[in-house]
């Protein structure tokens, strides 16, 4: 970890920001203390970043919300660790002078002679020490954006007008929408669901059902069935969203990393809604021929590697894909920026069974960290107002363990599971483990390897119930049959199926 450089805020520009606090009219609402204008001062950056359409898209994706009151707080000295990133210093700086000057600009502008060892160098931005219970306090309010933020540096200037973009239309867009003919009725109404889309399906909250399962030993068992979905996999939820910013924003060409079911699912509904977006699919070379064949079949582009040489950039993915004009999706931060979009309604359908464990397949662990952001999520929302899609009982769902099940055997089963390389794997333990510090999730949640002697017996238990799974899709139940000594036999138990991945002339709709 890089050394912390916070600096502290001098009282002259502390005063600047107050002004144009007291412009903005969010200082009426607070007390009369010395400090009493701190929260106002964080709704108030809250609306200049929502806002502020010009406005850096690295301070749009960090800041969201606005930076936090505690962010604050130590900003102006009054909490320790005290000081301010320079990412913080460039956003207040650029609120006090509306969007005229950053840290620097404004320094060098108004306070050269005085503050001059203030101003910032390359390589700055590292993140203060401040813990909650040993953990990073920043960190854990901001996760989703820093893990958006880590490839920001590394993305082409198509990519980064693209995240612009996007940031604008969601600012701007409160409700239904029409993207030349796909219609998407909202986005967070569950009485106007978006999935599965019409004209081709029948949309519905939840889209996918949930059941009661017989596992032996264990009383209380539910199973979340994602089999059911377009190309049979919860992949085609995802799918979904990267058909609507396809369409949205025109773009030529996509390129993306895939053993198969995303790849199928994507181009399913690509060639459903007529989208001329190519895509771009990088697979390794050891997978079966008959998948390759099939996503061909599709419409797909298929290229090979050998995915175990070294991790690839974005970069080198759209090089080796051919990918001349568009964007590469496999790490999601360009057309999921907070990791929260892919699956956010099923991460709901999720939360909405309050259950005491969670069992869910982690191959790159899109939807076990989703469902975690989406609960954390929650539980800041109910201090104001939660998403309408949200059920549950948020007390219940900070005692749940979330168990994310995977493997790292290259000749495992569970083949789906499996990368040589998970780049985000790190920052996705440290994450968990503040969660669970923090109490928002239970204190067992993690993620764990599971054991190939458990997979066929899942895989019976499954067939006999007639649930369609594939070995992967089912890793949930494996895990549990893996932990059955360690799971009270009389507790809710919930385990996610992500199906099975049909390929075509067998795929309806």
């Amino acid at each position: 970890m890089k050394k912390a450089s916070a600096k502290r805020i001098p009282k002259e520009v502390l005063d600047l920001i107050r002004e144009q606090l007291a412009r903005t009219g969010f200082h009426e609402s607070v007390g009369t203390g010395r400090w009493s204008f701190i929260h106002g001062l964080q709704r108030a950056v809250k609306e200049f970043v929502k806002n502020t359409t010009s406005l850096d898209p690295q301070l749009s994706l960090s800041y969201p919300q606005g930076p936090s009151e505690d962010l604050l707080r130590r900003a102006f000295n009054l909490k320790s660790p005290p000081g301010a990133t320079q990412s913080l210093r460039n956003l207040l700086a650029l609120f006090a002078t509306q969007n005229q000057h950053d840290w620097n600009s404004l320094i060098n502008d108004k306070f050269s002679d005085k503050y001059k060892s203030l101003l910032d160098v390359d390589g700055d931005d590292a993140e203060p020490e401040a813990t909650t219970r040993g953990i990073p306090s920043d960190k854990v309010d901001s996760f989703a954006a820093k893990i958006a933020n880590v490839l920001l540096e590394k993305l082409s200037k198509k990519e980064l007008d693209l995240i612009k973009e996007q940031i604008n239309d969601e600012q701007a867009r409160t409700g239904d929408d029409m993207i030349d003919g796909l219609y998407v009725p909202s986005l967070n109404d569950p009485s106007k669901p978006e999935f599965p889309p019409r004209p081709f399906y029948e949309p519905r909250f939840p889209a996918s059902n949930t059941f009661r399962i017989e596992v032996p030993g264990f009383t209380n068992v539910w199973l979340k069935d994602e089999s059911t979905n377009p190309t049979g996999t919860h992949k085609a939820r995802m799918a979904w969203e990267v058909l609507i910013k396809a369409k949205r924003y025109n773009i030529k060409e996509v390129s993306i990393i895939s053993s198969g079911s995303a790849a199928a699912a994507i181009q399913h509904f690509f060639n459903l809604f007529k989208v001329s977006t190519k895509l771009k699919v990088l697979m390794d070379n050891k997978i079966s021929a008959t998948i390759k064949e099939s996503l061909r079949q599709m419409g797909c582009e298929v290229y090979e590697t050998d995915l175990r040489a070294r991790s690839l950039t974005g970069k080198e993915i759209k090089d080796l894909t051919h990918n001349k004009e568009g964007i590469d999706i496999t790490y999601r931060e360009i057309l999921d920026r907070f990791n929260d979009n892919y699956y956010d309604w099923l991460s709901y359908e999720v939360l909405n069974e309050n259950p005491a464990y969670c069992f869910v397949p982690f191959g790159t662990g899109d939807l076990y960290v989703n469902i975690l952001i989406i609960a954390e999520r929650e539980f800041n929302n109910s201090i104001y107002k939660h998403d309408l899609r949200f059920l549950g009982d948020i007390k219940k769902i900070g005692q749940c363990n979330f168990m994310g099940a995977t493997t790292r055997d290259v000749n495992s089963r569970l083949d789906k599971l499996f990368s040589y390389y998970l780049p985000s794997l790190d920052d996705y333990q440290f994450y968990i483990n503040s969660l669970i510090q923090n109490g928002r999730i239970g204190n067992l949640s993690g993620i764990l390897d599971v054991d190939e002697n458990f997979v066929e017996e899942a895989m019976e238990i499954a067939k006999k119930q007639s649930v369609r799974c594939e070995p992967s899709g089912i890793a949930g139940l494996a895990l549990l049959l893996q932990m059955r000594d360690e799971v009270p036999k009389d507790e809710k138990i919930l385990i996610i199926n992500t199906g099975s991945t049909v390929y075509p002339g067998k795929i309806s709709g």
